[in-house]
């Protein structure tokens, strides 16, 4: 979301919305909340001097706890839509866009523009009487001083335990990134403590799923040492292979202890480009080769390692959770790539995104559509009585709505209530930390719009993308909680449907109407 260039004879400040982000609240607004929300207000200060900017932050409230985040301006560019070639050979426009989020140890913000931007977090308590709560926020800076205030009207609703939403978060993970952002030898101890970050942060927003990939990534772009593979396939001189599980093994432990251990998605059977990787034990180095699914060179050098995967994931007792993933190839042969995998060992599950295919639908467990499709109710009824999992995901491809720097802040609230109004399990993402050097500023790439590959930063910190997706999952908590009320399950349902109204996708203005109808139902 573009907010282009401001300039203030003085100190000023004000507190904001996200469904209209940068327009003036007025002072002393009323922000409703539940009991054990998390509740965040945007805020907005003007100022053309370079030093420092204290603060003060007060909240009323017995055990309520609030913090300040500032924003940093992160370069980006309005790409939306655009990927590969038809990204590189484009000019876009570029911007500065508040995303990354740092939470502040001390008493004051680092400016860097004529703008900042922050945020006040504040965890509502679960025993906290209703009512109304003044929040004030006091500035100095240079002598000059300014005071805004809200209040947080608490009404008579518990939000139930983050623990307890049945809405799954599924972002994949790129660990190489974090090694190579720090220049941390990979699965160093080093790196398996950001590992562990990661995963906590991932937690944050829901999420059950661990990414693995039978070699270094998801995309497998060149050849690196095979201690690096995260499984490591050796090819011995008689031809025959072994594999070790280690680092997998670490790996997928390291994300269940930090609570992501529903399932674990495994790559590489059916990559982009078809490349595949091993340890030459004879000629002591790594080599390659190209084969499409089905040929027997593929067969080959898949089967004895299936053979040996299944036998390993059944001893650690992880048969259940692994779920081979496909990434939008050919539907039709991945179709015949699940047939000759579970003619192997039957018990193995497959996930795949892309478009809809009803027999493709018969063979994969964990289904996820673009956002723009539409899966007929009977289809999904057949997926949910065969205890199938269904998601849905966005894009470089999307336009609008999306999860971009770029795009409307009421689009993640937007996004992520359509799944719910669906019927489908959650939301898929395909880059969680895919990460350049030059990320903390710059999150311009040459083939993806800015916030395609990344939702949270290095050092710990996260996006405001981040801070709001978990603001959207408490409101689809809200939903829940209010579907299942007899006063309100019919008024919920009849909002819910209205969500899916298709010429919403294409309609920013309309979409906005529908979140503000949404919110103000919620929190009445």
């Amino acid at each position: 979301m573009s907010l282009g260039n401001y300039a203030q004879a003085q100190l000023n400040a004000h507190f904001t919305t996200f469904e209209d982000f940068g327009s003036k609240a007025p002072n002393k607004s009323e922000f409703k909340a539940w009991r054990n929300e998390s509740v965040i207000l945007p805020f907005l200060i003007y100022s053309d001097s370079t030093k420092g900017l204290d603060f003060q932050l007060k909240v009323e409230g017995k055990n309520v706890k609030a913090e300040l985040i500032q924003l940093h301006l992160v370069e980006g560019d309005i790409s939306a839509g655009n990927c590969g070639n038809a990204k590189k050979n484009g000019t876009f426009v570029k911007d500065f866009f508040p995303d990354r989020a740092e939470t502040l140890q001390g008493n004051s913000f680092t400016v860097e523009s004529a703008i900042t931007y922050g945020l006040v977090k504040i965890q509502i308590p679960e025993k906290l009487k209703p009512g109304s709560y003044p929040v004030e926020l006091t500035f100095d800076q240079n002598g000059d001083s300014q005071k805004i205030e809200a209040t947080i009207k608490v009404i008579d609703q518990k939000l139930p335990d983050f623990s307890e939403l049945d809405f799954e978060m599924d972002f994949w993970q790129f660990p190489q990134s974090i090694s190579t952002y720090y220049d941390f030898k990979p699965f160093s101890e080093e790196h398996w403590e950001q590992m562990g970050l990661m995963f906590e942060q991932l937690k944050v927003l829901n999420q059950t799923v661990v990414t693995t990939s039978v070699f270094y990534d998801l995309f497998n772009t060149k050849i690196k040492p095979v201690e690096q593979m995260m499984i490591q396939v050796r090819k011995k001189a008689d031809g025959s292979y072994s594999y070790d599980y280690s680092t997998f093994e670490r790996y997928v432990e390291l994300a269940a202890s930090k609570g992501v251990s529903k399932e674990i998605a495994v790559h590489n059977l059916y990559p982009w480009n078809q490349t595949y990787f091993y340890f030459d034990e004879t000629a002591g180095e790594v080599k390659t080769f190209k084969s499409a699914p089905g040929t027997d060179e593929y067969n080959a050098f898949w089967k004895p390692f299936l053979l040996d995967f299944a036998s390993y994931l059944k001893a650690k007792n992880w048969m259940d959770k692994a779920v081979f993933w496909v990434d939008e190839r050919d539907m039709n042969k991945t179709a015949e790539l699940v047939k000759y995998v579970k003619g192997i060992d039957p018990a193995f599950k497959f996930g795949y995104s892309g478009r809809f295919s009803p027999a493709l639908s018969e063979l994969v467990y964990d289904y996820s559509l673009a956002s723009n499709i539409v899966l007929d109710p009977d289809k999904l009824a057949l997926r949910k009585s065969k205890g199938f999992k269904t998601t849905y995901y966005t894009s470089c491809y999307e336009v609008q709505p999306n999860m971009l720097m770029a795009s409307n802040y009421g689009d993640i609230y937007f996004l992520l209530m359509l799944s719910r109004a669906k019927g489908y399990d959650g939301m898929l993402r395909w880059a969680f930390n895919l990460w350049s050097s030059k990320i903390m500023k710059s999150a311009i790439f040459s083939d993806l719009p800015s916030g395609d590959s990344h939702f949270v930063y290095p050092d710990a910190q996260v996006s405001l993308r981040y801070l709001i997706l978990k603001d959207a999952l408490e409101e689809v908590q809200k939903a829940d909680v209010k579907a299942k009320s007899p006063k309100s399950s019919a008024k919920t349902k009849e909002l819910l449907k209205a969500y899916n109204r298709y010429f919403l996708l294409n309609n920013e203005s309309e979409r906005n109407k529908m979140v503000s109808i949404m919110n103000k139902y919620l929190n009445d």
